[in-house]
Formats: structure tokens, sequence, C-alpha cells
């Protein structure tokens, strides 16, 4: 009899020690993972939504800045690390193409990670400076055809970027052949443009919209799947004619380590939408150029398979690797 009093009582102790280590595991903080330094668009976007995800989990989430390699340390952080959701991957676009040009780098996000849904898109802009003759795309590649190869050049802020994608992306689908000009990231751009030292440059919406207002540059296209509000006159690229619909935005997202549990993965899925339907987040990353545009984890799979395949497509056409 004792000896049975004993046993229930040491189960009794051996479930609240294990009830005590689950409690403390789901008061652990979050790590959000970012593969940019703090003060960017993509730590912006992540703090913003990090504290609306901390109070619909009632867990907190820390952003991480693991900057290098075009986001890939941060994203080689979290593949290293167990996969019990206690650290959440911020992707986008890099996660995807950076694979695909440079060969050393060791990620296959359809195999490795899981997404939990797409946060937001910025779209591209492709800018002419003011003086400049041309006000639409397609008066732009009419001239490019008759004037012959690499005479006219298109800024962007290195190789491999989205922006370089995005001005291979005209050079194929309009079969002409406008020279890359890449900085050493994107600062000094848009100045450069305004003064007329490059003929066009591919720039993000934040960066180009207080040089668009001041009608020092214009803008030819924009690279997402809408016209951007800011500027409703403008084509999105996929109305020009032999682009056929394409779109080619930046885009955010968050993932977890494959073999996260699909219980954990739901339950950040559905506070992340929660978050995106805010007002208040969506109208400060608005402010910042940034299109709050929620997928599911399923919808965003789906959506980036496409982009995939379109930038494979690009990266081969154009010979573009960053070895």
């Amino acid at each position: 009899m004792k000896r049975r009093l004993l046993n229930q009582f040491a189960l009794l102790g051996a479930g609240a020690l294990l009830s005590g280590v689950a409690h403390a595991q789901s008061d652990k903080p979050i790590s959000l993972v970012v593969g940019y330094s703090a003060g960017g668009s993509a730590d912006l976007v992540a703090r913003v939504v990090g504290t609306e995800l901390s109070k619909r989990l009632g867990r907190q989430f820390i952003v991480e800045n693991v900057a290098g390699a075009s986001g890939m340390i941060a994203a080689q952080k979290v593949l290293s690390a167990p996969a019990d959701g206690n650290i959440v991957y911020m992707g986008g676009t890099d996660t995807v193409l950076v694979p695909m040009v440079n060969p050393k780098t060791r990620l296959d996000w359809e195999k490795d990670l899981l997404p939990i849904g797409r946060m937001t898109t910025v779209p591209l802009v492709f800018a002419v400076p003011s003086g400049s003759p041309y006000t639409t795309l397609s008066d732009l590649v009419s001239a490019l055809r008759k004037s012959g190869k690499e005479s006219f050049n298109y800024a962007t802020p290195g190789i491999a970027t989205m922006q370089h994608i995005y001005g291979s992306l005209i050079n194929k689908q309009a079969k002409v052949e406008m020279l890359h000009i890449p900085y050493r990231g994107g600062a000094q751009i848009a100045n450069d443009l305004v003064g007329g030292q490059v003929d066009s440059a591919v720039l993000v919406l934040s960066t180009a919209m207080p040089f668009l207002k001041d009608g020092k540059i214009k803008a030819l296209s924009v690279s997402d799947s809408a016209r951007v509000a800011q500027l409703p006159n403008v084509k999105r690229i996929g109305e020009e004619e032999g682009f056929n619909g394409i779109s080619l935005p930046l885009w955010q997202g968050l993932f977890v380590k494959s073999g996260t549990s699909p219980a954990t993965v739901a339950a950040y899925e559905k506070a992340l939408l929660q978050a995106l339907a805010q007002p208040e987040v969506r109208a400060k990353l608005a402010d910042a150029g940034i299109t709050v545009a929620p997928m599911t984890g399923r919808e965003m799979r789906a959506f980036v398979g496409p982009q995939a395949a379109l930038y494979r497509d690009i990266v081969k056409t154009a010979k573009i690797t960053m070895e």
C-alpha cells in the first residue's frame, strides 16, 4: 500500500515537473531572425509585425538582426536550430534568389523551410531623370530597339539584387540590351539619377517617392501585380506589351524550419493574419512605402513557386552569378 502511494506521488511529481517545463517553454521569447541590419525596411517590418504577434501569441517576439550574405547567414542560423518554433525566419526574395546565383549557398526553401505566411510586398520603380525624353516604358523600348546594343544604362544596388533582376527582365522580354551599372548599395543611386550620371535606375518605391514628388525623376513602370496607389498613371510591368501579366515585387514572409509541428505553424499563421489586418500596422508600413499583402502559408507557397521559376529563367538568360 505504501509503495503504491509512493509510486502515485512520484508520478504526480513527474507530471508537475513536465507541466512546469512546458510552461517555461511557452514563456520563452521567440527569436525573429532578420537577415539585415537594424534601421532598414526589413527591420521595420519585423518590429511592427513582431509587436503584434507578441500580443496575439502571449510570447515576446525579439527581433534578431543577423546581417550578411544577402540574408543567408540568418537563414543558416534558423536551419541549425531545433525545429521547435522558438526561432522564426523572416525571409523573402533573397531566400529564393540567392541560392540560384551563388552555388555555395546551402539552402532549398521548399525543403528546408515551412512558410507561415506572406506579409508584405514592395514595388520596384523603373525611373529616368526628369529631363529624359521618355515618358513611358514603351517609348524607351522603341528607342532602344533603334539605337543599338548597350546605348542606355540602368543602375541598381548590386549584382543579383531584385533591382538587377527587374532590369534584366525588361531586357529579356523587350529584347533590348540596357547596360547594367551595379552600385555597392542603393544610397547614392537616386542622387546620381537626378544628376544624370546614369540613364535610368531601379529603385524601391520608398526611395523613389520623394524624388518623384519633387519632379526630379519620372517613373516608367512599377513591378508589382497592381498599380501603385501613389502612382496611379504609371503602368505595372504586366500591362506592357510582351510582358503578359508578369509581376516582380520584392516580398517578405515568415518561415520556420521544416519539421516544426503543424499546430505551431497554424497558430503562428493565424496570429500573423490577425496582425496584418490591424489598421495601425497597415498605416505604419504604408508610410514607409511598404504594401501589406497577407497570404496564408499555402497561398505563399503557391505564389513563390511561379516567382522562383521566373527568377531562374532571368538568371539563366542574363547569366547572373555572384561567384
